[in-house]
């Protein structure tokens, strides 16, 4: 039988921890051989910083349409073959039958429904660890930000600059000689009052100011500029401000009577009164926004807000919409018999990983002690008069790096190892009790549960039409028998009363 290999690395994290391309064609081709299957095509893809994108996932999907005499993909487990849904969906619709060899699973349009369930599940999970690699890798950045390391390209202004310190690359921000005075007139004439961000704009590009492409600086650029504190000292760095270890451009003071300047201009509107549900729908009839009203000093009723023009939508009770939103928490209610056997297959194709982090923490540990023990030796040489002073630091700063590297490798492996289980079992958990739970609660606190699990809602007279965010859709397309049981309709509702 004719077979693909698809392998795949994301990240040098994955390479150092034993998820690289070789690694994974020797288990591939391993077993392609002890089953006899002949490999006529590799897909690999490796995604780096400079680099992202799988252009050779699309070039086996468009393989396997064309060459319809090979159907079956070997891939080491589910996250190397998917990165999201959409993937799932595609390589779904191949009619291919999947290998995935270290979680010793094969899936075929003939597997059982439960078990596309529960890939479908894994695929999932599979997403959101892919994500929390995407914040361990922002770690980095995150690092330099509390050094006053501004870790990003360098604002209209600055410039990014480099020097050599011991043997590092420390990069910083210095102040550009022909725009930063620029910069700093444009934040004295919008101080003043007198000037609207049109003319400052207009008067920037007479001056001189131009873009990174030699054009004029727009008016939402100009806007982003007075707003930024990075010319004062500081900057803000994913919701966080830091302070900045580079040469600022104005005074704090100065940016203080900008600010002032826009707050003025932009003064919020009070109101009057919160409604749980207002924000969570859009009327099904028009688009617009679903808001509310008291009738009778104690009577909430919500309705369209008619914003364009006339909407025949009618009003409903809060009590009734509340009765209503119920049934959409309802759908993704799992009992307890289908939770136990989501969280049992979970934890059984997590094993594998376990496994695998056991014997990576082990390697590291052993690396380090050797690296730990040659430090102390180099350490003795020197005060024993054996090498000298510089030999001594050169040495020292090389181990130390590795030192720190196998630190990180082991922070991360301890971080990263448990997240995929337990993330899974958290949303199990949720899907199992959130229907009594909500039942349970206040108007207010309904809405912040079904926030969670919805990504819109739109509500025509009485009758609501939701989309379900991710991985919650899964549990109630499950429930409607839509998806998950094309052939087998009954079986998960016969097995577990569902």
């Amino acid at each position: 039988m004719k077979a693909v290999i698809y392998a795949r690395v994301s990240s040098k994290d994955q390479e150092k921890e034993g998820y690289s391309i070789p690694a994974q064609k020797k288990l591939l081709k391993e077993y392609a051989h002890k089953n006899n299957f002949k490999i006529v095509k590799e897909f690999i893809d490796v995604e780096t910083a400079k680099k992202s994108g799988r252009e050779n996932f699309g070039l086996m999907v468009d393989f396997l349409k064309n060459d319809k005499t090979t159907n079956i993909i070997l891939v080491e487990k589910t996250d190397r073959l998917y990165r999201n849904f959409t993937d799932y969906i595609i390589i779904d619709e191949l009619y291919a039958t999947i290998h995935l060899v270290k979680e010793n699973e094969i899936l075929s349009k003939k597997s059982k429904s439960h078990t596309k369930f529960i890939h479908g599940i894994k695929v999932l999970m599979a997403k959101n660890y892919i994500d929390n690699l995407s914040e361990e890798a922002s770690k980095g950045m995150r690092e330099k930000a509390e050094q006053g390391i501004y870790p990003s390209c360098a604002p209209i202004g600055y410039v990014n600059c480099a020097k050599n310190a011991n043997g590092r690359t420390l990069r910083y921000l210095k102040p550009d000689k022909i725009k930063a005075p620029l910069i700093n007139n444009l934040f004295e004439l919008y101080a003043t009052g007198n000037y609207s961000l049109s003319l400052v704009v207009e008067r920037g590009y007479n001056e001189g100011l131009r873009n990174r492409n030699g054009g004029k600086v727009g008016k939402s650029a100009i806007h982003k500029i007075l707003r930024n504190p990075i010319y004062y000292g500081e900057f803000r760095w994913n919701g966080v401000i830091y302070s900045g270890s580079h040469t600022p451009i104005i005074t704090k003071e100065l940016f203080k009577a900008v600010q002032d300047i826009f707050n003025a201009q932009n003064k919020p509107k009070q109101t009057k009164r919160q409604f749980a549900y207002t924000g969570l729908l859009v009327c099904g009839q028009c688009g617009c926004a679903i808001t509310a009203e008291i009738k009778k000093n104690k009577y909430v009723y919500y309705h369209c807000t008619k914003f364009k023009g006339t909407c025949n939508s009618s009003y409903i009770r809060e009590e009734i919409l509340a009765d209503k939103l119920s049934t959409l928490v309802k759908r993704i209610n799992i009992n307890n018999k289908m939770a136990e056997l989501i969280k049992n297959s979970l934890a059984k194709h997590h094993s594998a990983d376990i496994k695998f982090h056991t014997a990576k923490t082990k390697g590291l540990n052993i690396q380090k002690t050797k690296l730990e023990n040659r430090l102390r030796k180099a350490y003795l040489d020197k005060l024993d008069g054996k090498t000298d002073e510089e030999f001594y630091n050169n040495f020292a700063n090389n181990y130390n790096d590795k030192l720190n590297q196998i630190k990180q490798s082991l922070e991360d492996i301890k971080n990263n190892s448990d997240y995929y289980l337990k993330n899974g079992l958290q949303i199990i958990e949720l899907c199992n009790k959130a229907y009594p739970l909500y039942l349970q609660q206040n108007h207010f606190e309904r809405a912040q549960l079904l926030r969670y699990i919805l990504s819109n809602c739109s509500l025509n007279d009485v009758s609501l039409c939701p989309i379900y965010r991710k991985p919650f859709d899964l549990f109630a397309k499950r429930l409607s028998r839509t998806n998950w049981l094309p052939r087998e309709d009954s079986y998960l509702q016969d097995k577990f009363d569902l």
